[in-house]
């Protein structure tokens, strides 16, 4: 079974290289080609141009950053479409509106093509264990097709057919966890402000009904001052300006979400939009005045 990856990124690269390691024959592509570098020296195919890379792949995997990117390696000229068999499915994984995963998936449609939505929780190291959560959404055939390598990739599979689901569902997923590293934030620098060590009070969080294997691993970050990404800050403001527009589209008001959005603009523009998003610590640590003897870790940076 060959599998073409279109997108080397943060998630791209690492679903290559566990699909290789499954055994499935890759191609990859990358729109800055030093990326696939690696993976020519390999002796893997790099392909010329995403329709390249899908021409001759029974499945086309593809992980790029936004709604735009999406269209232009889907439907652009030189498109994933333009070079997918009749049997082949194109599966995206990419977190994008709802709007455009129904846009896309028409499209297809409409050419007599497959596509199907992945989006994904998880990141590099659940992509290496192939721990992923897939939300597959997409007819039936379309989704078995993709099966192979999902499986390989995930540990476990929901199957929505409503086009637009996978993307709201991912979208819900991730406003969840702007909430919950904002609400970690705050009360960290409260306790912090207080007097109170920092892992005195993470260690009751823990070890209550509030405990959260996110808390505990974004609180380890937070304490060793480790801003090292697994999910950009700046990655993070795109979701929320998708989930706000979504939820305009659909009447809803999210005005946490609107706060959080602000929140998380502010360590951007303090420089940390490259850092992972625990990154936001730190702007409340600013806005509390925390001096560096009451910061955890303890030490200025």
């Amino acid at each position: 079974m060959t599998i073409a990856v279109i997108g080397l990124g943060t998630m791209g690269t690492p679903i290559a290289r566990r699909l290789r390691e499954c055994g499935f024959n890759v191609v990859v592509w990358n729109r800055s080609p030093q990326k696939a570098e690696p993976f020519r020296a390999e002796g893997i195919p790099v392909a010329e141009s995403p329709a390249a890379a899908a021409a001759g792949a029974d499945t086309v995997i593809s992980s790029v950053l936004d709604d735009a990117a999406l269209r232009e390696v889907s439907l652009g000229p030189g498109g994933i479409l333009e070079g997918l068999g009749d049997t082949a499915v194109h599966c995206d994984t990419s977190t994008i509106s709802p709007k455009c995963a129904r846009e896309t998936r028409a499209a297809y449609g409409d050419a007599g093509k497959r596509f199907m939505h992945a989006p994904v929780l998880g990141s590099k190291k659940q992509v290496a264990a192939g721990e992923l959560l897939i939300f597959a959404e997409g007819p039936i055939a379309a989704v078995e097709a993709a099966r192979p390598a999902l499986e390989a990739l995930g540990k476990r599979i929901w199957e929505l057919r409503e086009p637009g689901c996978a993307a709201a569902l991912k979208l819900a997923c991730n406003m969840m966890i702007a909430g919950m590293i904002t609400t970690l934030s705050q009360s960290l620098v409260f306790a912090c402000k207080h007097g109170l060590d920092p892992r005195v009070f993470l260690d009751v969080i823990q070890s209550s009904a509030l405990a959260a294997p996110m808390y505990a691993s974004k609180s380890r970050q937070i304490l060793e001052r480790d801003w090292s990404a697994n999910f950009f800050v700046d990655n993070l403001i795109k979701d929320i300006a998708l989930a706000r527009q979504a939820a305009a589209e659909a009447g809803i008001d999210v005005p946490l979400l609107a706060l959080q959005g602000q929140l998380f603009e502010a360590a951007s523009a303090a420089g940390y939009g490259r850092d992972d998003y625990s990154a936001v610590y730190r702007v409340f640590e600013e806005m509390a005045g925390l001096e560096d003897e009451e910061r955890p870790g303890g030490e200025a940076e």
